[in-house]
């Protein structure tokens, strides 16, 4: 091989060499993006057109009967995003309590959510069964039994508390705690607000929020209804519970929003 044809061979080899890295360089860059984002899960709890309120403030139902609120709290968990293409994501370990007299947990938010275009969600009003059946000392956070939202006497979690009068009935005590995992009452109950159309895009540039509308007395006015003046305290699973966990299922959350900031 002559010096010239040394030189070029190598000028060649040099080059693919550079090119390579190159290459290497961008697909390595490529993969390091981002590819999860946030999103925020906000709710607006109203009775009717009222927004939700522990000082005394009444209600009325579409009977006309008329009550107060002094509790309202409430358990989302088990988080489902539904994409565009119909491909599904479950945000793991997400068990939140919502309790209206904190209003710092009327919203949260679910960290690392795949990036993409989603146009639904649904998500467990309650604590699943294997959840609930745990060893209650071992449970933190929102599912710990210190936050009074937990049966010893019947071994799981109160899925969802209203606590209240009957205004329209001499200030009856209204006392509405559904709760249970065993059959032929359990009041696990998947909730599926609609979008509507709408499109939720997730990014990792930005925060995707879903404004949601939590309409308490869906309780008492869905599918069954209630008379406030005989309903019965509730407070054990019971065929009302079950009842109330489905009226709450059907109608008490729709979207309000959808917001990608």
């Amino acid at each position: 091989m002559t010096t010239r044809h040394f030189f070029a061979v190598s000028a060649l080899l040099l080059s693919l060499s550079a090119g390579l890295l190159n290459g290497c360089k961008k697909d390595s860059s490529a993969s390091s993006q981002p590819t999860v984002g946030t999103v925020s899960l906000a709710l607006n709890n109203v009775a009717g057109s009222k927004a939700v309120a522990l000082d005394g403030t009444t209600y009325t139902t579409e009977s006309g009967e008329t009550f107060s609120i002094s509790t309202l709290e409430y358990y989302i968990s088990n988080v489902v995003f539904t994409k565009t293409d119909g491909s599904t994501y479950a945000a793991p370990g997400v068990y939140h309590l919502v309790n209206v007299a904190k209003p710092s947990t009327t919203s949260f938010t679910i960290d690392n959510v795949p990036t993409g275009d989603y146009s639904g969600v649904k998500f467990t009003v309650g604590v699943d069964s294997t959840t609930t059946k745990a060893d209650p000392l071992s449970l933190p956070g929102d599912l710990n039994p210190a936050n009074n939202m937990y049966w010893v006497w019947a071994t799981g979690h109160i899925f969802m508390k209203l606590e209240g009068n009957v205004t329209s009935a001499g200030n009856k005590a209204l006392t509405c705690h559904v709760g249970g995992y065993r059959a032929p009452y359990s009041a696990i109950v998947t909730a599926a607000p609609s979008f509507n159309g709408a499109t939720l895009p997730v990014r990792a540039d930005h925060n995707a929020a879903i404004n949601l509308t939590a309409d308490v007395l869906k309780l008492f006015d869905g599918g069954t209804r209630f008379a406030l003046s005989t309903f019965p305290t509730t407070m054990e699973p019971s065929p009302s519970s079950v009842q109330v966990a489905q009226n709450y299922a059907a109608s008490m959350f729709t979207v309000k929003t959808i917001n990608a900031n």
